[in-house]
């Protein structure tokens, strides 16, 4: 399977997603990553209603709040991705690999109605690059999930990779990767 590059997909922090979805044609299936917060719920998918993915779910509370605002709404179930930490760095979110991982993804699956689990993502390293051993551990945690949950794995989105290591993370089975800085450049994060 060869991985997808949204053409049509912008990762924005959260401001400028609320910002610029407005502006942008309708048609535009969003993916957001990064860190939500519980309270900026209302705002990203009130502000971004043709927002397909959130692809850094990583907690219960989060799922429930999720799951809760889209009920609320009466919109489509909203697809959700798993952040795993798999590199096991303190400043980066997501659930640690295994039983967490696993619990977080039955949790989704069994308790939150307004979401459909479509994967498990992971953030690279600390330079935007992840060593093999990360996408192998993403693609461990997604046969685990798979079985768990009763599923294929197939079924189941890896989002790994970013411009710096690609190449190397769909050897590894990436489904979607993103590369924002080799399409638009450098980002200046001290202006988001």
């Amino acid at each position: 399977m060869s991985a997808q590059v949204f053409s049509s997909y912008v990762h924005a922090g959260l401001w400028e997603i609320v910002d610029k979805a407005p502006l942008l044609p309708k048609d535009i299936r969003w993916h957001f990553v990064g860190h939500l917060q519980r309270n900026k719920v209302r705002s990203l998918l009130g502000a971004v209603p043709n927002l397909e993915v959130v692809e850094s779910v990583d907690g219960e509370k989060l799922a429930d709040k999720l799951s809760a605002f889209v009920l609320e709404e009466e919109r489509e179930p909203l697809g959700v991705m798993v952040q795993v930490n798999t590199s096991g760095e303190v400043s980066k979110f997501g659930v640690s690999p295994g039983e967490s991982c696993i619990g977080l993804a039955r949790h989704i699956h069994q308790q939150c109605p307004g979401l459909k689990l479509v994967g498990l993502m992971t953030i690279g390293m600390a330079d935007y690059s992840s060593r093999p051993e990360n996408f192998t551990c993403l693609v461990e945690c997604r046969r685990a999930v798979a079985q768990d949950l009763g599923l294929q794995e197939a079924d189941l989105a890896l989002s790994m990779g970013m411009s710096g290591d690609y190449q190397a993370a769909i050897a590894m089975g990436a489904t979607h990767v993103r590369v924002g800085s080799s399409i638009f450049g450098a980002r200046d994060y001290s202006k988001a």
